[in-house]
C-alpha cells in the first residue's frame, strides 16, 4: 500500500491529474510510477474514470479527456513479491459543487461506519450492513450495487467477502478492503477504499495512508 500511495502522491504533486489529459494517459502514468518505485506491476487493471464515467463502478480507461469540474475516480494497486494492494480515491478537478461534496461526504461516512464494524468475530454481512445502512438512509441504497469489500493478499480478490449475501466472520489477521460507493448515472460517482489489517483487541489498522477528504485539484 505504501508504494502505491507514494506513486499517487507523486502523480498529484507533478500535476499529472489535470484537464486535457486522457483517462488512459493518467492510468498508464500511474502504473509506470508504481513500476519505477519497485512494483512488479499494477495489482490489477487500473480504473481511471472521469466525469460521467465515474458513475460506472468498474470503468476501463479510455481516450476521454478529463475536464474541469469532473469527479475523477482512481482505483489502483501495486503488486510486489506476490502480494497486492487495493485503494480507491475520488478527486474533483477544480472546485466541487454542492452535489459532489454531499456525495463524497456520504460515502466517507459510510466508509467510516464500515471500518468501525471491521472487528474480529463480526459477521461479514454485519460489516457490509454498517456501511450500506448509511447510504440507504440517505436514499441512495440502490446506487451502491456492489459488496463493501473483500480480502486482499496473494490475490487481489480473496475471502473474506463483505456483502449482503456473503457468509462467514471476520478473523484477526485478515486483510480486508472497505470500499463503499455511490454512483449517479450520467453525473458521476464516488468510491473511497482503504485496505485494513484486522487485529485482535482493537480497531482494524488502515494500511492505506492517503487522505480521505475530497481533494480539489
Amino acid at each position: 500500500c505504501a508504494l502505491a500511495d507514494t506513486a499517487l502522491r507523486a502523480l498529484l504533486d507533478d500535476g499529472g491529474l489535470r484537464p486535457g489529459r486522457t483517462e488512459a494517459d493518467v492510468a498508464l502514468d500511474l502504473d509506470d510510477r508504481m513500476r519505477r518505485l519497485g512494483a512488479d506491476g499494477p495489482a490489477f487493471d487500473t480504473i481511471l474514470a472521469a466525469g460521467p464515467h465515474s458513475a460506472v463502478p468498474h470503468h476501463r480507461p479510455t481516450g476521454t479527456e478529463l475536464r474541469r469540474g469532473d469527479l475523477v475516480k482512481i482505483d489502483f494497486g501495486a503488486a510486489l513479491d506476490g502480494y497486492h494492494s487495493d485503494t480507491t480515491r475520488t478527486f474533483c478537478l477544480g472546485p466541487a459543487v454542492d452535489w459532489q461534496r454531499e456525495l463524497h461526504a456520504l460515502v466517507d461516512a459510510a466508509a467510516a461506519a464500515g471500518r468501525a464494524a471491521l472487528v474480529p468475530g463480526a459477521s461479514v454481512t454485519a460489516v457490509d450492513a454498517a456501511a450500506r445502512d448509511v447510504i440507504t438512509a440517505a436514499g441512495h441504497g440502490e446506487r451502491f450495487p456492489h459488496g463493501l469489500g473483500h480480502g486482499v493478499g496473494l490475490a487481489v480478490h480473496e475471502p473474506p467477502w463483505l456483502g449482503t449475501t456473503a457468509t462467514g466472520r471476520i478473523g484477526a489477521g485478515n486483510v480486508v478492503t472497505v470500499e463503499p460507493g455511490v454512483y449517479l448515472d450520467g453525473r458521476g460517482g464516488v468510491r473511497i477504499e482503504d485496505t485494513l489489517h484486522v487485529v485482535a483487541g482493537g480497531p482494524a489498522v488502515p494500511l492505506t495512508g492517503l487522505p480521505r477528504e475530497l481533494i480539489e485539484i
